[in-house]
């Protein structure tokens, strides 16, 4: 070698100095305190040519970067060897973001199952609406293990070059594994059905609103249902992205209104609103009258809107009618009250029609104490109810002798009177005077001289009503034909009381017919054939009857 290329023996001290100074690479698992270097002892001049000092600095610093990558290449082959014999999860690993390094394989599973399969869910969307669930709700379990042992993986499998990557990329970056996710189709379905349950949304057909006593069209509007099987299908592809992706769209279908535009039914709700309603409480028993006016927003109050596959209509809802109802008949005291239902039809009834409506008041039962001495018949009589009524009311009674300070049954009153009142119209039965009055519309307009029933076979007082009408009635225990006869009440279960002409035998003969005035009958009420063809002619079935002492 020429004396150029030969390094002196300067040179060679001076690269033996520098050499000295470098520090070896830090240990990454312990903190070093600084060491200190002696100063080499200062060179000897000696002459040398120019360019000796560049030259040895460039081969101590190539000297340097290969004694660095050296060492670097034996920690990275040292760090893979320690990941290659560890048990447990390369730092940097995760299953989706749940970090598992450091951990044991049993450790990540345990992790991975309290994470994916305890605490977190699905953010379910349909339509607008969100929600939280379960996995388990639509057949979603991860696999812990399976899960772990992937994450246990990363940096053990694969190629030389591949492991290598994953450790750099696991210490560098982080390195994700996808969870291991299975479907259970069967629970999916199922927990798919009860979802559908839940958020189904029926389309609303066109419909009025009332607002105030104001009518408009409010126009339909389409529902959608959960198409679970589309829903099932999206799960299936892929179930590890819906889990790391946290949202479920539930697949919807659209579902059409059947009724689109309800503007044609509010005209015919409007008439239902254009006046008040004139209602009349009334009690036949006693002859009163309550009379009360519904406003427009009172009946507003009663509407509701029915739809269905044809038009929507504006109808009286009975229930919220029943609320109107059940006011009155409170307000009527004790005993005394309204059929609500019947009188619900009657309001619905008025407002289709001439807006007047007549609620009749009906009475409950009542209770009598028997008193010392007192017979069923003087029972009956005073309590204004044929005596087999009473009967009927209380079963196990024995009518020959009553027990002093028990109680008796006594039916409504409002219960002979079974059809429907004619308002305006009563006829007044008095039998201690023997004459019939006949009212209508608060006015007497006729008399009559009668005859009622004899001792041993009386006329029932109490208020009745015109039942039947028979022009030619026969009863064959007495063989007598009763022209032009009125039922009122029965005396007998099947056997009728009530007006007539002056009978006649079978002989032709007329009975009665010079006693008018006085008690004569079984218990009909007699007139004069003339009188009774008229009365048959004005009282109509339902008017009602007062037969009174």
């Amino acid at each position: 070698m020429s004396e150029s290329t030969q390094p002196s023996p300067s040179q060679q001290e001076t690269r033996a100095g520098w050499m000295d100074r470098l520090e070896p690479p830090p240990d990454p698992t312990r903190v070093h305190a600084p060491v200190p270097v002696e100063a080499p002892p200062p060179a000897r001049r000696r002459h040398r040519r120019r360019g000796g000092g560049l030259n040895v600095l460039i081969a101590g610093t190539g000297i340097g970067l290969v004694v660095l990558a050296a060492l670097g290449m034996l920690l990275l082959v040292g760090g893979y060897a320690a990941v290659q014999v560890s048990n447990v999860v390369l730092p940097g690993v995760s299953a989706g973001d749940v970090a598992l390094g450091g951990m044991s394989r049993a450790e990540a599973a345990a992790v991975v199952d309290a994470t994916w399969n305890g605490e977190r869910g699905l953010i379910v969307t349909a339509g607008e609406e969100t929600y939280y669930a379960a996995l388990a709700e639509f057949g979603l379990t991860v696999s812990a293990d399976a899960t772990a042992q992937r994450a246990l993986e990363v940096g053990r499998s694969g190629g030389l070059p591949a492991r290598a990557a994953q450790i750099v990329e696991a210490l560098g970056v982080g390195y994700a594994v996808r969870p291991v996710v299975t479907l259970d189709g069967e629970a999916a379905r199922a927990g798919l059905q009860s979802w559908a349950e839940r958020i189904n949304q029926p389309p609303r057909n066109a419909t009025l609103s009332l607002e105030s006593g104001q009518i408009t069209a409010l126009p339909g509007e389409p529902g959608y249902s959960l198409d679970a099987e589309a829903t099932l299908a999206a799960l299936a592809a892929d179930p590890a992205f819906v889990l790391l992706d946290g949202y479920l769209p539930l697949a919807l279908v659209p579902v059409a209104p059947q009724v689109v535009d309800a503007s044609a039914a509010v005209e015919a709700a409007r008439a239902l609103l254009s006046g008040p309603l004139a209602i009349t409480v009334y009690d036949p028993i006693v002859d009163e009258r309550i009379e009360q006016n519904a406003d427009p927003a009172t009946i507003a109050g009663w509407l509701s809107v029915q739809t269905g596959e044809a038009e929507p209509q504006v109808v009286v809802d009975p229930g919220l009618l029943a609320g109107y109802l059940q006011g009155i008949s409170a307000g009527l005291g004790e005993g005394r009250g309204i059929d609500v239902e019947a009188s619900a039809a009657a309001i619905r009834d008025a407002l289709a029609g001439d807006r007047v409506a007549v609620l009749p008041v009906v009475y409950s039962a009542t209770t009598y104490t028997v008193q010392p001495g007192q017979t069923l018949t003087a029972i009956a009589w005073e309590a204004g109810m044929p005596y087999w009524r009473i009967i009927d009311a209380n079963p196990g009674i024995d009518p020959d002798a009553l027990t002093p300070g028990s109680d008796l049954v006594i039916p409504p009153k409002s219960d002979l009177l079974p059809l429907p009142v004619i308002p305006g119209k009563r006829l007044v039965v008095d039998i201690s005077e023997q004459r019939l009055y006949v009212y209508e519309n608060g006015g007497l307009i006729n008399t009559f001289i009668i005859s009622t029933g004899i001792d041993r076979s009386p006329t029932q007082p109490g208020v009745f009503q015109v039942q039947t009408h028979d022009i030619s009635a026969y009863a064959s225990v007495w063989d007598l034909t009763m022209p032009h006869f009125l039922g009122i009440y029965e005396a007998w279960p099947g056997f009728m009381n009530g007006f007539h002409g002056l009978p006649t035998l079978s002989s032709g003969a007329i009975l009665w017919a010079d006693v008018l005035g006085r008690p004569a009958s079984y218990g009909c009420i007699i007139l004069n054939l003339d009188e009774a063809e008229w009365l048959y002619t004005w009282a109509e079935d339902g008017t009602v009857t007062v037969i009174q002492e």
